[in-house]
């Protein structure tokens, strides 16, 4: 019988040589596999955010302005109402929840039950830190802006990235800081960072942000969306010769058209906001329309 001179195994040498060339081909590798991960991560993340904007819009017409209106903003609610609470810093997750916290009235528009005085964390509200905590265990934040004539704005911001490797600049009430969120191109993969941001970091951090491959910064790691809530006004065409008319906006708030009085303009209301109009000599009169205000309204009364 012929001798085998290929006895079954493989030698010392063939093994580290598959492990060398195995090595090789995971270190070629592995950044492309870590950049599909971190795509999805921040696709998913993309999605996540749209949805609660929806969610935010929708709250715009809630008549619950303590529990689901999101936006219940200072002056434009009834003095014993409390405003939402927005967040109002950028470094840290939510310590608790308040009942008027904006993800707790956005936690129950759908259908869930916020613990007020427990933070949302995984372990105490799971289903509401899936909500206010993103993928890359770093908060979601949504920001009033200042007062305008015209509109409501909001920003709800994300940070895709650890922060381990990217920090944001510390919160500041007032226009100079919002804008400087509000009017950055953070989508593209190109652009650094707004000039208010990089003399409120240090050198090391504003570097983080630019660095990347061929040009590429890490910009587009922080995911942004704008929210505007116009505002509106109703007028009023009272040509009764005897009745008043009186446009309410909120529970305590009541704009008069005397009677015979012509058109009567109400001041900026926010959209989404119920109104109901009367008629008579003095409240309660007798309620004649009722309408969530999505446009400049006009009502005649003869």
């Amino acid at each position: 019988m012929p001798k085998n001179n290929h006895p079954d195994g493989f030698s010392l040498l063939e093994i580290v040589l598959v492990l060398f060339i195995l090595g090789l081909l995971a270190t070629a590798l592995a950044p492309s596999v870590r950049d599909i991960v971190d795509r999805g991560r921040i696709e998913t993340e993309s999605r996540t955010l749209d949805d609660l904007v929806t969610t935010i819009t929708r709250s715009f017409e809630a008549t619950d302005l303590a529990q689901l209106n999101v936006a219940a903003l200072p002056g434009t609610i009834p003095a014993a109402e409390a405003p939402t609470t927005f967040a109002t810093a950028t470094g840290s997750p939510y310590s608790t929840t308040l009942t008027t916290s904006w993800f707790a009235k956005v936690a129950r528009l759908r259908g869930l039950s916020p613990q007020v005085g427990v933070a949302p964390s995984a372990a105490l509200q799971p289903e509401v830190s899936k909500l206010v905590n993103n993928g890359f265990g770093q908060p979601r934040l949504l920001f009033a802006g200042p007062p305008e004539s015209g509109k409501a704005r909001f920003l709800l911001i994300s940070l895709a990235a650890p922060s381990t490797q990217l920090i944001l600049p510390a919160f500041e009430s007032g226009a100079v800081w919002f804008d400087a969120l509000w009017n950055h191109d953070w989508e593209s993969r190109t652009v650094g960072l707004p000039a208010a941001w990089i003399a409120r970091l240090t050198a090391a951090q504003a570097a983080a942000w630019t660095q990347g491959q061929a040009g590429t910064t890490q910009v587009h790691r922080l995911m942004v969306r704008r929210i505007v809530l116009p505002t509106f006004t109703v007028t009023v065409n009272n040509n009764h010769p005897t009745d008043h008319a009186f446009v309410s906006y909120l529970t305590d708030t009541v704009f008069t058209a005397p009677a015979n009085s012509g058109a009567n303009v109400t001041p900026e209301i926010l959209g989404g906001r119920l109104i109901t109009i009367h008629r008579g000599p003095a409240l309660p009169g007798v309620e004649v329309l009722r309408f969530h205000l999505h446009e400049n309204a006009t009502v005649t009364l003869q």
